[in-house]
């Protein structure tokens, strides 16, 4: 039995090429024990190479919507 109030992450890289974010990862903690910290960890990895945000249930948890914003900071 899963519980439905787990969080789902989802990591997501900015594509220029495409104008468009991309799902590099989900993160389900309702199956999956360590999701959360793999999240976090997914994102620390991926946000030294370029925009990323991480996605909690569907709200930008960390990072930015604004893939500009990267390179502002």
């Amino acid at each position: 039995m899963t519980n439905s109030t787990a969080p789902v992450f989802e990591l997501q890289t900015y594509d220029y090429s495409g104008n468009e974010w991309k799902t590099v990862g989900t993160y389900d903690t309702a199956t999956d024990n360590r999701a959360e910290g793999n999240a976090y960890y997914a994102y620390q990895v991926h946000s030294a190479a370029g925009p990323t945000r991480l996605l909690k249930d569907g709200v930008t948890h960390r990072g930015y919507d604004n893939p500009d914003d990267y390179y502002t900071r």
